[in-house]
């Protein structure tokens, strides 16, 4: 069960992402509605964020992701046209590394696209805080962001 809780005012989610970084290019997860974004996915009941965030890149690519570090905690606050309704996330973003560096990893189970792309492409992700992060190196701090999208 996904740590998603609807309630009369909207959603509050509890989610995970990956930032993994290769030769000036990411790896984005592309959505059949036009939204880029970070591959990652919600954090299951009972599960940590560090379990969720492994699960979801190895659904999302078949890879094992290690030398994991939370690298970012986002505040995320957005309004969701096709479901109308206010969301209210804590996004957990990792950085790692994966071993195998396939150009394409093919339409997951929820029709997203993973692939790599050029840095620039992180003006396009959504949550559109994402391109705060670029440049960021310190390893002992967590850099926490509050979104309004």
């Amino acid at each position: 069960m996904d740590l998603t809780l609807d309630t009369n005012l909207g959603k509050l989610n509890i989610r995970v992402a990956a930032w993994l970084e290769s030769q000036n290019r990411i790896l984005v997860s592309k959505f059949p509605g036009g939204i880029i974004s970070l591959p990652g996915g919600r954090v299951k009941f009972s599960e940590t964020t560090i379990e969720a965030i492994k699960r979801e890149v190895f659904e999302e690519t078949g890879e094992v992701f290690y030398e994991i570090e939370l690298f970012s905690i986002i505040e995320n606050f957005f309004f969701e046209k096709q479901s109308k309704k206010d969301y209210h996330e804590f996004l957990f973003v990792y950085k790692g590394k994966i071993k195998v560096q396939r150009n394409y990893y093919g339409v997951d189970k929820n029709n997203q696209n993973i692939a790599w792309e050029p840095l620039e492409i992180i003006k396009e992700l959504k949550p559109s805080i994402f391109s705060q992060l670029v440049g960021y190196k310190n390893r002992n701090n967590i850099i926490h962001l509050i979104n309004n999208d």
